[in-house]
């Protein structure tokens, strides 16, 4: 365990370590944050919802193909 110091704003820095075991955790990720007793601090990783985790998963896939195209040949397929 490592002692942390509050800064002049009441912020705090997550030490290196810790950041490194935590999946996902990097500048600008949100976190909760929960008071469990008078002298207990609990920090969560905030987890993403579906439409965050999902963005852009089809990136690659799609890359070098109109998709305007692809729905025309749908279209004419089904008729």
């Amino acid at each position: 365990m490592q002692q942390v110091t509050i800064g002049t704003k009441n912020q705090i820095v997550i030490p290196k370590y810790v950041r490194e075991k935590i999946n996902g955790l990097k500048p600008g990720e949100k976190v909760d944050v929960y008071a469990l007793d008078e002298n207990t601090l609990a920090i969560k990783v905030t987890e993403k919802s579906w439409l965050e985790s999902s963005y852009g998963i089809m990136k690659k896939p799609w890359k070098g193909i109109d998709p305007i195209k692809e729905v025309e040949k749908m279209r004419n397929e089904w008729v």
